[in-house]
């Protein structure tokens, strides 16, 4: 990743327990008006992929996953497979709606919901922003800062390989109500002038492995 100034927006997405998105950038520029088609890219075994060329971004989650693309999909219609009632619903609607501003691709699992004390949906969100250009460690080193500024623990911040290429991984726990809520931030230059962020979020124990074998999938199109 190249070395350029670097921009960044910090947004919290309301009422969800969800999300800390870093809007930042690396890489070089190319036509963000003409995404290049989608591709099969790599999809284990069990995982099915999501999002496309308006998110983006391609990403592999376990079939067993509700997916919400916000670049196409009405919220409401998108969560009624979801089983989500009650509190986790509307956790999730406030998520999306969040979202829906940077066409971004969304995934849960609903059966998460029933193993957390706090009806917290183990989920996560992709979309891909406009790129200044940075380097990796200039990029962890605002990521840290902005993810400190709101009272998360960075206890992982490093650049790492992702489906062919390099990206930064960035872990993290953020106490927000009565749960603490353990994310995962992926960070993939596209090559065309983008950067896309991938956000996985748990409040559940022994969700590394699977927040990594998910981040290995990620492929910017």
């Amino acid at each position: 990743m190249r070395r350029h100034a670097i921009t960044t927006v910090l947004g919290l997405t309301s009422a969800c327990l969800t999300t800390v998105c870093l809007i930042t950038a690396c890489g070089s520029g190319g036509d963000s008006d003409n995404p290049r088609p989608t591709a099969p890219g790599n999809v284990p075994s069990g995982f099915k992929q999501v999002g496309g060329a308006l998110n983006g971004v391609l990403i592999a989650v376990p079939t067993s996953w509700t997916a919400v693309d916000l670049a196409k999909d009405d919220i409401e219609k998108g969560l009624e497979s979801s089983g989500l009632t009650g509190s986790a619903l509307d956790q999730a609607k406030g998520s999306l709606r969040a979202l829906a501003a940077n066409k971004a691709v969304y995934a849960m699992d609903p059966e998460s919901a029933k193993e957390s004390g706090n009806q917290f949906s183990t989920n996560l969100n992709g979309f891909c922003q406009a790129s200044v250009g940075a380097s990796a460690q200039a990029l962890i080193d605002v990521a840290k800062s902005q993810l400190e500024s709101v009272h998360a623990k960075v206890s992982e911040a490093a650049e790492v390989p992702l489906n062919g290429a390099k990206g930064v991984r960035i872990k993290y726990s953020l106490p927000l109500k009565q749960a603490k809520v353990q994310g995962t931030q992926f960070y993939v230059p596209s090559g065309n002038g983008k950067t896309c962020i991938v956000t996985l979020s748990t409040d559940l124990p022994g969700k590394d492995a699977l927040f990594d074998q998910i981040g290995g999938t990620i492929r910017p199109i």
